[in-house]
């Protein structure tokens, strides 16, 4: 019999260098949580607020640092936002809606990258 691995990929959010610079401060460096079982992967102790139309979501930061900043939310946490979100593998994000980020040292709106992975 062999083993089967299932995982949950609950709402969660990647920030590119600039943005985490915005959000964090300059040079900031994420404090990693636990590792993931994507090799290389993390999730962060710190959180994110991220605001929507019709609503925020404080969210976990996975890290390391991407060249583009994305968030990734279930449906139900799109409806919460007021967005409407595509179905995309992680990393596809052009042409996705745009949503502000909010950190304790400043905020950012990124053009695009809201999607249901």
């Amino acid at each position: 019999m062999a083993n089967v691995i299932i995982e949950t990929s609950a709402r969660h959010l990647h920030l590119s260098r600039k943005d985490l610079d915005t959000l964090f401060g300059t040079g900031y460096q994420l404090t990693p949580k636990k590792d993931l079982s994507q090799p290389g992967q993390f999730a962060c102790n710190e959180k994110v607020k991220v605001e929507g139309s019709k609503g925020s979501l404080n969210m976990s930061i996975l890290g390391p640092e991407r060249s583009a900043s994305q968030v990734e939310v279930s449906f139900t946490d799109a409806r919460a936002l007021g967005i409407q979100v595509p179905v995309r593998e992680s990393g596809d994000i052009e042409g996705s809606p745009s949503v502000k980020l909010v950190g304790p040292a400043g905020e950012v709106t990124i053009p695009c990258g809201v999607i249901a992975a």
